[in-house]
């Protein structure tokens, strides 16, 4: 698990669709659909329903972006930290 792989399911969490949580994070539709599979594969939980046309977090995947989005925030931080100490 990785920062990347939590930005992709918080995009994902915000755009419920593959495709534009994908444009939003900047890959391609496959590559963000196989970093979530890899995610729910190394939680060994369902975080994201997927059903055509439609894309609903389970209600651990949205626990889960919770938690990932202050995580987020915090990573962010400290890369500002960072700049501004340089």
């Amino acid at each position: 698990m990785n920062l990347r792989d939590l930005r992709y399911l918080v995009a994902l969490a915000d755009e419920r669709h593959f495709g534009r949580a994908a444009d939003r994070c900047y890959v391609s539709q496959p590559t963000l659909s196989a970093q979530i599979r890899k995610l729910e594969e190394y939680l060994g939980v369902t975080l994201v329903e997927r059903q055509p046309k439609r894309v609903t977090l389970t209600e651990t995947g949205e626990k889960i972006v919770e938690r990932a989005r202050r995580l987020l925030l915090e990573a962010d931080a400290i890369v500002e930290v960072a700049k501004t100490d340089r």
